[in-house]
Formats: C-alpha cells, structure tokens, sequence
C-alpha cells in the first residue's frame, strides 16, 4: 500500500507427514553390537565434549561480565552503543558497517508500531522519490511477480525503448545485465534503471523462445492516466496513482475530453494505491468548487486545511468507481467528491487510510518516512479504519476475472456508473 506523502528535508545527524520411528531391529552379529557400542561410546565423548564447551563457554562469560553490575540502561542508544562495543571487542568475523547502520535504522523504524513507516537506504530512496515523482530513467516496462515466480512485463508503455525493441507483455525476464537470480522486483528494478543515456542487456523469454535486446536508458514519464469516450458521450478517465506527473495528465485529459464533446464522466480509482499529497490536491482544486479539500491535524494538535477556489470545476454529471484497493489519496479525492455531493460513488468501500506520512532526507542519502498527520475529508470525515462507503454498492463476479481480462460487460460496476450518468437509474 502506497503512502499519502508529504515530502521534507531533515538535516540532522532513519504440507506436513507423519514420521513413525523406525521398529528397533534385532542384533545378528557382533559387528552389530560393536556397532551399537561404538555409538554408545561416540555419544558419551560428544557429551562430554559438550559439558567441557559449555564449561569454557560458561568461564568466557564469567570472565568479560565479572565485576559487573545489572542495571538498566539510560535510552536504547546506550544499549545499543554497549552491543556495537561487545561486537567490536569479542565478535570473530567481519563486519559491515553499512548493513549493520541500515539494520539499526530499519529496527528503530520498524519498533515505533507504525506500519506504514520504513526506513530506506539511499539506493531505496532515490528509488522511491522516482516513483513517486512518476517520471525516472529506464526503459518503459511495467513488471510483476506470477504465481510461479517469474517476474513477467506487465504493460509496456508507448514511445519507450522497450516498445522500439519489440517487447510485449507477458514476456518473462531471464537475465538483466547477467543476473538470472531476482531477489525481489525491487534487485531487478536496481538494474534496470540507472542514468540516462547507458544501456542495459535484458534476455526476454516468449513461449519457447528467448530473446536479448540491449536497451538505451531514457526519461520515462510514467502515465498515470488514461481516458477514452462511452456511448452518450461519457467520459471515462482512470487515474493509477497520484504522482507528481499525474496532475498534468489529469488536466490534459480532461480537456481532451471535453474538447470531444463529454456530457458526463465517469472517474475510475480502483486499485489506486494513493500518493502523493500536493498532487491530489492540485487535482482535487480541479473538480471542487471553492471551499475545503482537505484538514490535516499533527501529533501537537495544529490543524491545517487546503482550500479550492473558483477558477475551475468540473460541472458535468459525475461517478466515481472505487474498490477495496482503493487507499489513502484516493480516498480523499473520491470521499471530497462525495461529501460535495457532485457524484456518485459507485462500487466496493475503501481500504480506509486515514492518515498521512512525511518523508525525510537524511545527510548520507537515505532517508524515511512514517505517520505523521490525520487526515479528513471535506464534511470532518476521518476515513481511517472506515474507508469510504459508496454510494451504491457493485461487486464483481469472482468469474469475471477467471480469464485475467474484464470486460466492459463483465465490469458491473462499470455498468452501473453508467446507468445512473445516462439517466435510466429507477
């Protein structure tokens, strides 16, 4: 689940069978009882072995802790700074520093009972403001994990090295600049991109046959909306994610849109994880009329609050379709449309992320993020735990997706936006 980010910059020094046992088997020979014998014996010097490991064991302890009292320690950084000396006096290995600062970093991040805080490290920062800018240097491929394990193109977006190459989606990455073994997406992610103008040699596999091309790396501006006209001149407008990138798509798409004649619209956010915070405001602004879009309330109890003026609005009739999937930014931007009363919210109740999270740069590159303000809707609605509840609850037929692909007809939820936006609602 994404987060709903506010970006700042911190410049101080973040199947199971039973096993029966084995019936004991009479003795035939007396090699069988040297055997056992031996056994017996073997056990008795490894025992023996063990009490004089466990005595030296137990006389190392004695010797580094005699003298020393029990106590508790001050703050965690001591306890921590006593383990780190331990370390450094006694441990027989080596150490790296750099895994061991991140590890630190990651377990103070993880230990704070927040789940949507995390700590990353400078390659996994850069990464994630990339995304969340929505615009990096690659070669155009969306990824994913299948049930098998392979990771597998999901789309490929137009204009990119990759479509120049000829790669479709469903082709399986092999090897990427000589790695077969991924980790994760985020190991494949690390190789793929990188600066711009460099090349990376990805091997692709279709069907039986596998394919290498070598991809120039480029500025990619992911889209994060896409439009298209229903009958009785519908609009339809799916926005994937509110990235930085995302507001001027989403202010050329209307236009588009209303430039081909749109009487009504329908505005899809499912499966929208959210983003980031300046960004649904700015699209927000977009569609309200003027008043609140959105108060934020911090740990101090400061209340803050982002208004709409009356420059733009969109006036046609609305419907805005959401699922279970549908998070934290999204849900602002839907539950806005809701408490205006300009749309109807058609589909499944949200996920319900009600909160909002600042991200931090630290001095070596790295940085965080975590919780740091509650959010609510226009009307004083905190949707955290409670989502937002449509208007009209669909569900989708668990056959629908049996093939990977819905269709129009198969998208009830679909149907039913446009039912209500044509006029035909009963």
């Amino acid at each position: 689940m994404d987060d709903f980010n506010r970006q700042f910059s911190e410049q101080q020094s973040f199947d199971m069978h039973e096993i029966s046992p084995n019936k004991p088997q009479k003795t035939k020979s007396r090699f069988g009882v040297g055997f056992v014998v031996g056994i017996a014996v073997g056990i008795a010097i490894a025992m023996a072995g063990l009490v004089v490991y466990g005595l030296i064991t137990y006389k190392r302890v004695m010797e580094i802790t005699s003298g020393q009292t029990a106590y508790s320690y001050d703050s965690y950084e001591d306890k921590v700074n006593s383990i780190l000396q331990y370390l450094g006096a006694y441990y027989d290995g080596e150490i790296d520093e750099q895994t061991v600062e991140d590890s630190i970093a990651s377990g103070v991040l993880n230990g704070i009972g927040d789940r949507y805080a995390k700590y990353c490290s400078k390659e996994e920062f850069q990464r994630m403001m990339e995304d969340s800018s929505g615009e990096y240097s690659g070669v155009g491929i969306s990824v994913i994990l299948d049930e098998d394990g392979r990771i597998v193109v999901y789309k490929v977006f137009p204009g990119t090295p990759a479509e120049a190459a000829g790669v479709h989606a469903m082709d399986v990455i092999v090897e990427a600049n000589g790695v077969r073994d991924f980790e994760d997406l985020d190991s494949l992610v690390a190789i793929v991109r990188g600066e711009e103008g460099t090349t990376v040699d990805i091997t692709f596999a279709r069907g039986e046959e596998e394919f290498k091309a070598t991809l120039e790396r480029k500025t990619i501006i992911t889209p994060s909306v896409e439009i298209r006209m229903l009958d009785n001149n519908i609009g339809y407008l799916s926005i994937s994610s509110f990235d930085k990138a995302t507001v001027s798509q989403f202010n050329d798409a209307l236009k588009a849109l209303e430039d081909q004649g749109m009487e009504a619209l329908i505005i899809d956010v499912r499966d929208n994880p959210g983003g980031d915070y300046d960004a649904v405001v700015a699209m927000a602004d977009r569609v309200l009329p003027a008043g609140t879009i959105i108060t934020t309330r911090n740990k101090e109890g400061i209340v803050k609050e982002e208004t709409s003026d009356e420059e733009h609005q969109v006036t046609v009739p609305m419907a805005v379709l959401i699922n279970a999937n549908t998070a934290s930014a999204a849900e602002l931007f839907s539950g806005a449309i809701q408490d205006y009363h300009l749309g109807y919210i058609v589909g499944q109740t949200s996920y319900g992320k009600g909160v909002v999270q600042s991200i931090f740069r630290l001095n070596d590159g790295s940085g965080m993020k975590f919780t740091t303000e509650t959010y609510y809707t226009p009307s004083g609605r905190c949707v955290d735990g409670e989502g937002v509840i449509p208007d009209y609850p669909v569900e989708i037929s668990e056959e629908a997706y049996e093939d990977g692909v819905i269709t129009d007809e198969e998208d009830l939820q679909l149907q039913k936006a446009i039912e209500l936006l044509s006029g035909t609602q009963e």
